[in-house]
């Protein structure tokens, strides 16, 4: 995407794109700067002539920025993300290695090539750095995104059989869209049902080779995974510690999916909410 302008702007910082938490997604707009393009005056075309002498149009940059504006509110991205960014000042100690691979994988960016599952304990970043990712593709690449969280879409799925509705209209554009980024993989009841919706976006997406994006707090491994207590059904039973897998939480037969889909990278590092708690 072309520049917007010569002139710095305070407001967007040359980038020509404002965004704002606007209720609980992020919201892309215009800036000022931008509004009257200086290349098309406004037209949003602008017009050669090819060497018959025949005057052609092609879309002017301010198009292109106007439809990844677009594209961007259509992606969802959960308004306590809006700063997230893949700049410098967002690269610290604890996220240098996932950082760098989503920074590589943000500057050659192809459609369909292998997606990103990015583990780690809660607070360390994960659904930050994704946010800040699909920003990246989005506005420098124009590819089509949907943020989806996966407890979100098994709520909104059993409003949608209360009602008696097909569940297509929400699972389709999942399928269809060129990146989907599914986050907290794994959290739920993991009930056969929870199971078996994540299996059918899964194989649709793998037999489609869409890339595909996943965060989860569960690992590979026990001594790194989520930490769950958990008490007996009967209360007498005392209270105890689960340490499931990834694998144990989504089965085999998904987890092999999962790695031919992905590379398995993982987040280390604080928790960067207590951090920002304390000012840090």
């Amino acid at each position: 995407m072309t520049p917007p302008s010569k002139k710095s702007c305070s407001r967007c910082f040359g980038e020509g794109v404002l965004l704002t938490p606007a209720g609980s997604v992020v919201q892309a707009n215009l800036c000022d700067c931008v509004k009257v393009c200086e290349e098309c005056h406004g037209s949003r075309f602008l017009f050669t002539r090819n060497a018959r002498g025949q005057e052609e149009a092609r879309p002017c940059g301010c198009e292109t920025r106007r439809l990844r504006v677009r594209l961007y509110n259509q992606a969802g991205v959960p308004a306590r993300f809006v700063n997230a960014q893949l700049t410098e000042s967002q690269r610290d100690p604890g996220n240098f290695h996932a950082f760098n691979t989503f920074n590589l994988m943000a500057k050659n960016f192809t459609r369909g090539q292998k997606g990103i599952l990015l583990m780690g304990r809660a607070g360390v970043g994960k659904t930050h750095l994704m946010a800040a990712f699909i920003r990246e593709i989005i506005f420098h690449h124009g590819v089509g995104v949907i943020f989806q969280d996966f407890s979100g879409l098994l709520k909104q799925l059993r409003s949608t059989y209360a009602r008696g509705e097909p569940e297509e209209a929400l699972i389709d554009p999942l399928n269809q869209v060129d990146v989907l980024m599914v986050d907290e993989l794994g959290k739920g009841r993991n009930s056969e049902w929870e199971l078996t919706v994540l299996d059918m976006l899964i194989s649709h997406r793998y037999n489609a080779r869409k890339t595909t994006l996943f965060t989860t707090n569960y690992t590979d491994r026990a001594d790194t995974t989520l930490s769950e207590r958990v008490r007996g059904k009967d209360r007498i039973e005392e209270e105890k510690v689960i340490r499931d897998t990834l694998t144990d939480r989504v089965g085999t037969r998904i987890h092999s999916r999962l790695k031919e889909m992905c590379d398995f990278v993982m987040l280390e590092g604080v928790d960067r909410r207590e951090r920002e708690a304390v000012g840090g």
